[in-house]
This record gives structure tokens, sequence and C-alpha cells, in this order.
């Protein structure tokens, strides 16, 4: 051997289990002794290593511990094949969901009522079944995502009608309120909000129960992010003209006394001012956007020259 040659390195091939000394075995998985082990071949280690998620399996086992691997195997087979029927179970029940929007929305539109409710619970449920959800855990950050936000808008519809078709029965108050109560935590994440927040304002004095609509108003108010005007305007849509204004207000108003002063009387005058928007027509709210678009643009230049344009 030169001198340059490096040692080999020592085989890492698991040694033979150690003979006892009555010609007694151990068993490697079990560590019983017994008279002979049986062999596991390559087809039986695979099925063990992707079954039943074994990582390590040994050469040869005994009987008994033989026939345990046998079995998990089966079960490993049985539990992946059940996963599998889930999976595809909850990829047929949101294929069928937009199905059940659309039947419950034919059946309002006949005063249905009964029967619009049952299928837009359907529909709730299928989601909370796909998300693996229990019954009223639906929550605005499971749709956070880009491609889950018209889902959002659509289950905010659903929570929406839901409030008005019990309405129809004092008997479904409690469902009613349910209803309201998930609808408060979705709606300002929606386009629609200007749109139910003016039904809402209307049925609150025309409903069967308007202390439900009015409670809704009233904790859909509180939840709303706290840029009234500018909101009113986009219809509570994220937008990126409401995030220059409030950064505006965050790193310049609230720095100097004067700021400060302007962003307290605005947060007193601005909501009374923000409902009107919300119940007035749609060409106040589009010329209101216009001028917001371009005082942010100015707003938004002017924090670019002072360093301070950055997003947080």
């Amino acid at each position: 051997m030169s001198a340059d040659s490096q040692p080999l390195e020592p085989s890492k091939k698991k040694p033979a289990p150690a003979a006892q000394p009555d010609g007694a075995i151990t068993c490697s998985y079990c560590g019983d002794t017994v008279p002979a082990l049986i062999s596991i071949d390559a087809g039986m280690r695979v099925s063990l290593q992707a079954n039943a998620k074994l990582a390590s399996v040994p050469d040869s086992v005994c009987g008994g511990c033989h026939g345990i691997l046998s079995k998990m195997i089966s079960m490993g087979a049985v539990l992946r094949s059940q996963e599998a029927a889930k999976e595809q179970n909850r990829l047929m029940l949101w294929r069928n969901r937009v199905s059940l929007v659309k039947k419950a929305k034919n059946h309002l539109v006949q005063r249905e009522w009964a029967e619009s409710a049952i299928y837009y619970e359907k529909y709730l449920r299928v989601l909370e079944l796909v998300y693996d959800k229990k019954q009223g855990e639906l929550s605005p950050d499971l749709f956070s995502t880009e491609s889950r936000k018209q889902e959002m808008t659509v289950v905010a519809s659903v929570y929406w009608d839901l409030m008005r078709i019990y309405d129809q029965s004092p008997r479904y108050k409690d469902r009613q309120v349910a209803a309201s109560l998930k609808l408060s935590e979705f709606i300002r994440f929606t386009p629609i909000y200007g749109h139910v927040m003016r039904k809402a304002e209307s049925l609150a004095r025309t409903a069967k129960s308007p202390d439900v609509f009015r409670n809704f108003l009233k904790s859909s108010n509180k939840t709303r992010a706290r840029c009234f005007v500018a909101s009113a305007a986009f219809e509570g849509e994220p937008n990126p003209t409401v995030d220059v204004l409030r950064l505006y207000r965050d790193r310049v108003l609230r720095r100097h006394p004067v700021g400060r002063r302007f962003t307290r009387i605005y947060y007193r005058v601005s909501p009374p001012i923000a409902r009107l928007i919300d119940r007035g027509p749609a060409f106040i709210r589009a010329a209101l956007r216009f001028l917001l678009i371009r005082l942010a643009t100015r707003l938004l230049r002017r924090l670019a020259r002072e360093k301070v344009a950055k997003l947080p």
C-alpha cells in the first residue's frame, strides 16, 4: 500500500445476531431469544418503509415479529387508502360547492326560505369539511390568499342571505344571530361591505328582528379599518391608496402636534361622513376615489423625498 493511500472505512453492515450459549438467537426487533430467525425480503422491506412508515427495518426477525410486521403492512395500506379516499371526497365536495350556492340563490328568488337555507348551510358545511373545521369555525384567515379572496366574498354573501332568511321567523333568531356574528367577521374584507351596510341600516328599521341588524351594524363598525372616509370610498376593499394614506398618518402627521390634533378631529367627524358615503350613490364614491388617488400620489412623492416611503 502506498503512503498516499487512505485506509478503508470499516464495513457498516449490521452485525449478525449474537448466538446464545444454548444455541438460541436474539431477535433484533423484540429482543427475545428464539431458536431461529426469518429473513425479511426486499419486497417486504419496501412495503414496511412505504406503508408502515418504518425508517429502519432489520434484516431478520423472529416468527412473532414477522407476523406483526406483516399486519403493519396491511394496516398501513388501509390507512393510506382511507386517506386517499378522504382527500378525493374533499376534492369532490369542493367542486360541488358552487352548485349548492346557485341552488340556494334560486330558491331565495322564489322566496322558498327553508330550501334556500338548507343549501346555504350545506355550502358552509362543505367548507368546514374541506378545511377540517368544526361547525361555526370558519374564519377570514382561511381565505386570505389571493386565490381565495373571491371565496371570502361568497361566504360573506351567504351569511348575509342567511341573516335575512332567518329573519322570517322568530323561531330561528338564534341562527340569525349566529349568522350575523360570522358576517361581521368576514364583511370588512370584502368589496360588498358598503352594499351590505346600506341594506342592514334599512333592515334595522323594517326587519322582524331589527335588534339583530342593529347589533350587526355596531359590531361591524367596531372592526372596520380606522381610515373611515377612504375605506368607504373603496367600499371596504383593500387598496394601495388607503395604505399610503395610513402611512402618511403614521410617519408624518403623528410626529407633530398639529398632525396629531388633526388626526383626533378626523376620527371624531369621519364616521358619520363615511356612513353617508356608504349610503350615497355610486358616483360619489367614484369621484372620491379619483380625488383620493391623486392625493395619495402626491403624498407618496413627498414621503419619497423625505426617505420614509417604505411601507411597513
